[in-house]
């Protein structure tokens, strides 16, 4: 199994996904700083271990990849493991609990 992790750039409306929902709703943390907490987490696993714990990069909005070739302000969809979302819950945890 996977899970999603929504991946922008501030400024704009942070798309809802579970794991940010499960922490905004298990800290009381407001979206923007669940967001960024999540990818807090998820850029120090990424310095452990390696951008290999993404699984995949999905540009949440493909249709504008043909207009946009650039790849300018393209929101992506991180597709990581079951196991890189436990840890990230760990790290979560052991932060907010």
């Amino acid at each position: 199994m996977t899970s999603e992790i929504f991946n922008q750039t501030h400024g704009r409306t942070i798309s809802s996904y579970d794991l940010l929902d499960e922490t905004q709703e298990r800290y009381g943390l407001s979206r923007t700083d669940a967001h960024d907490a999540i990818h807090a987490m998820l850029d120090g696993i990424i310095e452990t271990d390696g951008d290999t714990v993404i699984l995949e990069r999905r540009p949440a909005r493909p249709e504008l990849l043909a207009s946009n070739t650039a790849d300018v302000d393209v929101h992506h969809w991180l597709v990581v493991s079951d196991e890189t979302a436990a840890e990230i819950r760990e790290a979560l945890a052991a932060v907010y609990a």
